[in-house]
């Protein structure tokens, strides 16, 4: 299942393997109800709300060859889109997203994650103590369907925050409000990583009238740092 998450000390890195497409407002039923039909029923569907703070190195690195080797971290923020504000029930996680593979014949995206959980009740500060600041935040409301108990079909909107931290004032980012689909599923070593390709290669056929899942070019994906 994608997105696995581990809180020992030895957090093992596997490879997201991944296919994105963009569905326009008035389209997104269709597939809501397409992804009902293959997934299960109405009941299948899981809402979602994140709230992503991007964190990048307190220490700046100097101009050369060795910045490549720095990597931004996200603080994934699950909270209940039912009660946004009540923070008892929200869960971190700790989220790194490797660089992704330049190569062009896959049939999707592919790159190393490690995600932890943070058993804190305060995980910035916990990023601080990393070495890690805050750059930027941002939230992803939607919902996301899980296909043959293997792939994650995730169906989102993007939102900046009038008010910093305070997610009941996100802003819909694009203004015709079309929605992100991300299909993703895991590949435990590199061994695996063909075959998921193609499995996600297969998948993509079944949408085909209703939204182009695209493997998205990896300078798009890369893990850069915003640095000013």
């Amino acid at each position: 299942m994608a997105g696995k998450k581990h809180t020992g000390s030895n957090l093992p890195t596997h490879y997201e393997c991944s296919l994105h497409g963009l569905v326009a407002k008035t389209h997104e039923p269709q597939l809501r109800t397409r992804l009902e039909a293959l997934c299960g029923d109405t009941r299948a569907a899981h809402r979602e709300l994140h709230h992503e703070i991007m964190c990048v190195p307190s220490v700046t690195t100097p101009v050369g060859p060795s910045r490549r080797e720095d990597h931004a971290l996200r603080l994934r923020i699950e909270l209940d889109p039912l009660d946004p504000t009540n923070t008892s029930k929200a869960t971190h996680t700790v989220c790194f997203l490797g660089h992704p593979e330049p190569r062009s014949d896959r049939g999707a995206s592919v790159r190393p994650v490690t995600y932890a959980n943070v058993i804190s009740d305060n995980a910035p500060q916990f990023l601080s103590l990393l070495g890690y600041k805050f750059n930027s935040e941002l939230v992803r409301k939607g919902y996301w369907f899980l296909y043959k108990h293997v792939f994650k079909i995730v169906v989102s909107q993007v939102y900046r925050l009038a008010e910093p931290g305070n997610v009941l004032s996100a802003e819909c980012v694009d203004p015709n409000e079309s929605w992100l689909v991300h299909v993703v599923a895991d590949a435990m070593s590199q061994e695996q990583v063909p075959r998921v390709c193609e499995q996600l290669d297969e998948l993509k056929q079944l949408f085909d009238d209703y939204v182009e899942l695209v493997v998205v070019d990896h300078a798009f994906l890369e893990n850069k740092i915003p640095y000013n």
